[in-house]
């Protein structure tokens, strides 16, 4: 009875340490869709039998000579087993050349080899894999992994009492420090002096790693040594020193489709466009010529043309061309203005009034209501809306080499090639100071991202100087993202952390934020008139063209009158010698 009941729990116990019962807790732990078994050697029947792989989903077989790019072309929920039996080093390396830009993917390791366990699991952790358990030998009786933050910790467990295989190796760090490089563009990253003459970080991409790091317990170091003291670190040297240094992240946001890495994050949909210095006001005392109103004096000249033919025909005269008798109704009526109707108008002649004034209400209200818009909002005497606007008004764009190379890509080669004379390269310090400062003697391109920045600064401004280009366009819809290392351990994680940050409001926050930092700084400064003149809602210039009219229509009115006299004392002296004649 006692050695029947040894054989049942030694049966039990080695079905519960068979590969069927690990892929069954794995299956129920991970929800993998697909299996990746990679061989050293044609001798896979070491670590496992072909029967005891579940054919319920999917199976790719690989050897340590064959390598797939499977990201983007295989299904991602899968399950990597690999059989290390001789020549280790060349089946590592496969499995990292197969799992390239995915090395998150769960594996297990099945070793039959001599290589020791430690070893082997520390050179997948410097390999940027930390979802790695190890089985060694055919004593499947202990599951190896490891711990690696704050240091590398060997972990051996009995299998029998795993409720997890893979246990978050992210969640707490232990105060392990991190590394970021800022790229040193304003707003997202700001380098500056404290009062004490250390450097320091601001901008609204720092409380979003700081933050980021606080949750899952590590601490920030910034790689002074690699930034310089002004001027921007473009992207291609941000990932190169990133590369080169260790750092884990580099603080800064690009657009995906130009050079950034496979690995990214991304953080805001943007557009690429330039911002002009804003256009002069037509002044206010040429909005009444700008009215057009000449335009209306043939058609009261018809009008009068028409009432007067009216009047004849109803007293039974024929049709003339003299209207001056009634030029003065027309007139008031044209202008919504009251006269004095005639007696014993006929249906027909109060329809042709009742249209006379009508159309007076319609032409003033229409003009009345542009007046007044045009008093509180001038309009621009003219409005650059394309790049040969700019070369005939000598504008040029300033921009940094790396901007330009963009810039080449989106617009073509023929197009800079004619265009190459509106265009300035600077370098980088002094490109970000004259944008910042908002120097109008050149146009600059900026993201959606500074813009809002920008255009805050000007608030204070009776008339804005600068404003946003909506023709000149260089890229309508621009993800911008923050590049991650080459396999960075931290690609998932961070995406889920910036999703919280987005559904918070607290990236929103951060960035609106950013402004009242940058002001401190005085990196941007409001913008405030150099000529603090009084402010009035009209000036005796601003209404020249009505004083030289009125004084023009009084003088012409006053010769009339004059001529009216001369004329009569001339008929005067004429009559009384034609009587005595």
């Amino acid at each position: 009875m006692r050695l029947t009941f040894y054989m049942i729990v030694a049966i039990r116990l080695t079905l519960s340490l068979s590969l069927k019962y690990i892929l069954k807790s794995l299956e129920e732990e991970l929800f993998y869709e697909s299996i990746l078994i990679l061989e050293g050697s044609s001798q896979s029947d070491t670590c496992w039998k072909q029967k005891d792989i579940q054919e319920e989903v999917p199976v790719l077989n690989l050897n340590a000579n064959q390598s797939l790019y499977l990201k983007d072309t295989f299904n991602t929920d899968i399950l990597v087993l690999v059989c290390i039996h001789k020549n280790e080093g060349k089946t590592l390396q496969a499995l990292y050349s197969n799992l390239e830009d995915m090395r998150d993917t769960p594996t297990v390791l099945f070793v039959f080899s001599g290589y020791n366990i430690r070893d082997l699991l520390k050179k997948c952790f410097q390999n940027n894999m930390l979802n790695v358990v190890a089985f060694k030998g055919q004593d499947r009786e202990f599951i190896y992994s490891f711990q690696a933050f704050p240091s590398f910790q060997l972990i051996k467990r009995p299998l029998k009492k795993v409720r997890r295989y893979f246990e978050p190796q992210l969640e707490n760090l232990g105060g392990y420090t991190l590394k970021a490089l800022p790229d040193n563009i304003i707003p997202r990253t700001v380098v500056y002096r404290s009062a004490d003459g250390n450097r320091q970080l601001t901008g609204y991409l720092l409380p979003f790693i700081r933050n980021y790091l606080s949750t899952i317990n590590a601490n920030l170091k910034i790689c002074w040594e690699l930034i310089p003291e002004e001027g921007m670190v473009q992207l291609p040297e941000v990932i190169r020193l990133s590369e080169i240094n260790g750092v884990d992240f580099p603080l800064g946001i690009h657009g995906i489709e130009h050079g950034s890495t496979k690995q990214y994050v991304m953080m805001e949909t943007s557009s690429w466009f330039l911002m002009l210095p804003a256009e002069p006001w037509v002044p206010r005392a040429h909005f009444f010529i700008s009215l057009g109103l000449e335009k209306v004096l043939p058609l009261m000249l018809l009008m009068a043309m028409v009432l007067s033919n009216a009047h004849r025909i109803e007293m039974g005269l024929g049709p003339s061309w003299r209207c001056y008798v009634l030029g003065d109704r027309v007139l008031r009526g044209s202008l919504a203005q009251p006269f004095i109707l005639p007696k014993g108008l006929s249906a027909k002649m109060m329809f042709i009034y009742w249209l006379l004034l009508l159309y007076g209400f319609f032409v003033s209200n229409y003009y009345v209501v542009h007046l007044e818009t045009w008093l509180v909002d001038p309009p621009t005497g003219y409005v650059i809306r394309s790049w040969d606007q700019m070369r005939n008004l000598n504008l040029k764009v300033l921009t940094v080499p790396t901007e330009f190379n963009i810039m080449t890509q989106v617009l073509g080669n023929d197009f800079i090639n004619d265009n190459s004379n509106i265009i300035k390269i600077s370098n980088s310090e002094d490109f970000q100071n004259k944008r910042l400062s908002m120097d109008q003697s050149y146009a600059y391109p900026v993201t959606q991202t500074l813009w809002p920045l920008l255009e805050q600064g000007q608030v204070r401004l009776r008339k804005r100087i600068f404003r946003r280009s909506r023709e000149l366009v260089l890229i309508p819809f621009l993800i911008m993202a923050m590049p991650l290392p080459k396999n960075s351990v931290f690609h998932k994680s961070l995406n889920r952390y910036w999703a919280l940050t987005q559904q918070s409001g607290l990236y929103e926050f951060w960035f609106k934020r950013s402004f009242n930092d940058l002001i401190a700084l005085r990196k941007i400064n409001y913008k405030i008139d150099k000529y603090n003149q009084a402010y009035h809602d009209f000036e005796w210039l601003d209404l020249s063209f009505v004083w030289f009219t009125f004084m023009g229509g009084t003088l012409i009115s006053f010769l009339v009158f004059l001529g009216e006299i001369g004329h009569y004392w001339w008929n005067l002296k004429r009559i009384p010698n034609f009587i005595g004649f």
